[in-house]
């Protein structure tokens, strides 16, 4: 099981390496353009722009890590992927539960409002994944 973490983590900075390649060929290409006042022959002219507007969009867009130890200091949205990836997926109470254990001093009322409405922002720009289950969300930290 940790192999294939590994492997995953692996894989998707070797993803993240690629598409940060293509931005930097599309700059580069964008400047030989300007200088030259010709379109210069580029890589990403073999790629579709179809796929390639999709490779800008997934570079630009950022997602939570997995977190393995827990930081009663660093910021909740590092506090709900340690939860995220405590639980695997999880409801909103999981993900509370996780972070109660690991900081009881917090007060649970104050917790859960500040978690849902973190929860409902990382959802609505896609930096984890939610499944609609009856009035409530499964959450998920995307490619896990």
């Amino acid at each position: 099981m940790k192999a294939q973490v590994q492997e995953k983590q692996v894989i998707e900075y070797l993803k993240e390496m690629r598409e940060a390649l293509l931005q930097e060929i599309k700059s580069i290409d964008k400047t030989i353009e300007g200088i030259t006042g010709s379109k210069a022959n580029s890589l990403t002219g073999f790629i579709p722009s179809s796929a390639v507007y999709a490779l800008e969009s997934k570079a630009n867009k950022k997602v939570l890590k997995p977190v393995e130890k827990f930081d009663p200091h660093s910021k909740l949205d590092h506090k709900i992927s340690y939860a995220l990836t405590n639980v695997g997926q999880g409801f909103k109470e999981d993900i509370l539960d996780v972070l109660q254990q690991a900081q009881p001093e917090l007060d649970p009322y104050k917790l859960e409002k500040v978690v849902a409405v973190r929860l409902s922002y990382l959802l609505k720009n896609g930096f984890i994944e939610g499944r609609k289950i009856g009035r409530r969300f499964e959450y998920t930290l995307l490619g896990v």
